[in-house]
């Protein structure tokens, strides 16, 4: 439908995306009143996952439109650079388009070219945009001239079009939540479920062939998330979702897209270290006191005071940050939870990983390189205790030799880590992270160092998005009521309910009218 460029508004001095319909194009009556038909669709448009249009040109043979300039990249740009999007990623992303379409349903217009290319990603926020209205219908239709996209026209992307456009039946909403599950199935694999090598190769999948499982290729997902996916992407209609709205309630319940508060994000790691200082001080307390008592060495026992000084102070500020909280309004539950979300995210990044094959491939070769270190490093260790390098054990008292013995072993404990630290698999310090902090001895540990509630305060920890209703949250609808005169004024929400109001309103002028004119 057109050329879309980088450009600069003069007046308000800002950068715009400017879409130029082809002059050749521009000719075409049909054409120049389909683009022309999505600049007012568009223009009209309020909705933060939605890309705003700004302004229209037409200067002779030139027609473009101005819309918002989004500092980002496209989710098929994204999936091509980074693989398949992390699940909470993914979620999200979901979750921001369903609240787009709900609110485009809500007035009557289906897009009908939902695809990665179409939805941009802000790249400092990470939140999701649709644009590009340019083929949507009006189900109400309000122009029935010739030439305008009407039922019996197939337009859309073959790859993720649903089954009633490509034979040009008449849709509704439902035919968007296809595409987009197409497309969520698209950002957790990495891949479009349905191809082919022509386009009507590929429209007679999208009839015949049943979308494969989101499980079936992901089976890491949690089995609320593909059930969500799947049933977008079910060839009838009436078996998806009824509508937008019901999308961003069943993503609520799945409780997969909990926003964690960063003084949350930032307690994991201080629980973490203090943790393993808790671990370790003790054990080279011990250690040291037996040496002490055997050898009369003091160096390792005052070292072991001082690491169970630094615990103390480091227990001292994570009570103080896990009380402000607890004061806050996090409950223990709450704050589990939100500790298990963080770990389900890094969970979820390493299984992104296990799918890129650079990252598969480069994690092989240095398991290789570190595996042949380890033996190189190990034998000439061995060699040189047994005498068959040097002097034997005699090597560690020369300066040279002890320099030498000293890379060796570093060598070997380089070796050893690169092998021990996958990023295919949790660390030992996260696993007893989850052991303690996310079990029953991490509840009563928060219980009685997190203190009491300040009973004053509401409570302010984060839920999922269910927390409000997802059909104020995808503002689909107008406001349900006004405020005028000093008083609330309720809206009906059907349209013989609007229209009656509109009539009643009418009335009211009218006899206004009558009294200026007595």
């Amino acid at each position: 439908m057109g050329t879309v460029y980088l450009a600069r508004d003069t007046q308000l001095d800002r950068p715009v995306a400017l879409k130029v319909l082809p002059s050749d194009f521009a000719a075409v009556p049909e054409l120049r009143a389909r683009f022309m038909r999505e600049t007012r669709l568009a223009a009209g448009f309020s909705h933060p996952n939605i890309v705003p249009v700004f302004a229209i040109e037409d200067h002779d043979d030139v027609l473009a439109f101005a819309m918002g300039f989004v500092e980002g990249e496209s989710l098929a740009a994204r999936v091509a650079r980074e693989g398949p999007l992390a699940q909470r990623d993914a979620v999200r992303l979901l979750q921001d388009v369903a609240y787009a379409l709900a609110y485009a349903h809500g007035r009557d217009v289906v897009h009908r070219d939902i695809k990665p290319d179409n939805i941009m990603i802000e790249r400092a926020t990470s939140r999701a945009l649709v644009m590009d209205f340019g083929i949507a219908r009006a189900i109400t239709p309000v122009d029935d001239r010739p030439g305008l996209t009407r039922i019996g026209e197939v337009v859309g992307t073959p790859e993720y079009m649903s089954p009633e456009q490509a034979v040009g039946d008449a849709i509704d909403g439902r035919a968007d939540l296809y595409s987009l599950g197409l497309v969520a199935w698209f950002a957790l694999v990495g891949r479009a479920p349905i191809t082919g090598d022509s386009t009507q190769q590929i429209l007679v999948r999208q009839l015949t062939e049943a979308v494969p499982p989101l499980a079936s290729v992901r089976p890491d997902l949690p089995a609320a998330l593909c059930a969500v996916v799947d049933r977008c992407c079910v060839k009838d209609a009436d078996d998806r979702y009824p509508d937008a709205e019901a999308l961003v309630e069943a993503l609520d319940a799945t409780q997969l897209a909990v926003d964690v508060p960063v003084s949350v994000r930032l307690l994991v790691p201080d629980l973490t270290s203090v943790l393993v200082r808790a671990v370790v001080a003790p054990l080279l307390f011990f250690y040291g006191n037996d040496e002490m008592g055997r050898t009369g060495n003091v160096t390792i026992f005052m070292l072991s005071l001082i690491a169970l000084a630094l615990l103390w102070v480091r227990a001292l500020s994570t009570r103080q940050e896990l009380r402000r909280l607890v004061r806050a309004g996090f409950t223990v539950d709450v704050l589990q939870r939100l500790f298990t979300e963080v770990q389900s995210e890094r969970d979820a990044v390493r299984a992104q990983r296990r799918l890129d094959p650079d990252v598969v491939r480069r994690r092989r070769r240095r398991v290789l390189l570190a595996s042949a270190l380890l033996l190189w490093q190990g034998a000439t260790l061995v060699l040189i205790m047994q005498g068959r390098i040097g002097d034997g054990a005699g090597v560690v008292r020369g300066r040279t030799g002890a320099l030498i013995v000293f890379g060796t072993l570093l060598g070997c404990a380089m070796a050893i880590t690169v092998l021990a630290s996958s990023p295919f698999r949790r660390p030992v310090v996260e696993q007893l992270f989850c052991m303690v902090w996310i079990g029953r001895i991490g509840r009563a540990l928060l219980t009685v160092f997190g203190g009491k509630p300040d009973k004053s305060i509401t409570p302010s920890a984060p839920l999922p998005r269910a927390t409000t209703t997802a059909r104020s949250r995808a503002a689909a609808r107008e406001p349900t009521t006004v405020d005028a005169s000093a008083r609330r004024v309720t809206v009906p929400p059907s349209l013989d309910g609007l229209a009656a109001s509109i009539e009643t309103l009418q009335e009211r002028v009218a006899r206004l009218e009558d009294q200026r004119g007595s």
